[in-house]
């Protein structure tokens, strides 16, 4: 009962370390931090002959890819070199067409121009093939079965985004029940067509 007892205790307080070692480090923000890299950023810039050097380079790219949602320059590197200044200047149009302000809505307009540019790309692959420039064999038209699926999938992928987005920004309609007795279910859809008349 003794031996139980004191293993109890000691499990208590490895788990109270645990526990306040996890806080600290939430607390800190220890590890990937933007705001450590950025602090680093600022101090090589602040020296004059630090300026044009290769540390500065790659903490220059590390920064663009940690504020990301922002600069957008994760997602243009994850697309063909010839889509990237139009993936930056879609989801810059598409955050200020919806106000994207939180990191989701930002990052939903990421998705979107995702989606959009994977259309495009796939698309150009579809039309060499049905512009005859590629030849036909059971190879290729197994290849582009393939490739159709994945442009409908795409275009899902786009409108899902876009219909999510969409439906973060709309405000919730007042609800008014003129009833004694009002019965409303789970997953009720109500349309707001205007004022009454």
């Amino acid at each position: 009962m003794k031996k139980k007892l004191a293993t109890t205790k000691q499990e208590v307080s490895i788990s109270n370390r645990s526990t306040k070692t996890r806080d600290f480090f939430i607390r800190n923000r220890v590890g990937y931090n933007p705001d450590t890299l950025l602090k680093e950023f600022a101090e090589l810039m602040d020296i004059e002959d630090k300026r044009d050097t290769d540390e500065v380079y790659e903490l220059f790219d590390k920064a663009q890819h940690a504020l990301g949602l922002d600069t957008h320059t994760p997602v243009a590197d994850s697309v063909p070199v010839e889509h990237r200044y139009l993936i930056t200047e879609f989801v810059q149009r598409t955050e200020e067409e919806y106000q994207c302000k939180t990191g989701i809505e930002k990052s939903l307009a990421q998705v979107i121009a995702l989606s959009y540019i994977r259309v495009i790309c796939i698309s150009k692959t579809m039309s060499s093939y049905l512009a005859g420039e590629v030849a036909v064999n059971s190879d290729i038209n197994d290849y582009f079965s393939i490739v159709s699926k994945e442009l409908d999938r795409s275009h899902r992928q786009l409108s899902n985004a876009i219909m999510t987005l969409r439906q973060i920004k709309v405000s919730a309609s007042p609800l008014h029940i003129k009833a004694k007795t009002a019965f409303i279910s789970q997953n009720q859809q109500f349309n707001d067509y205007g004022k009454e008349k």
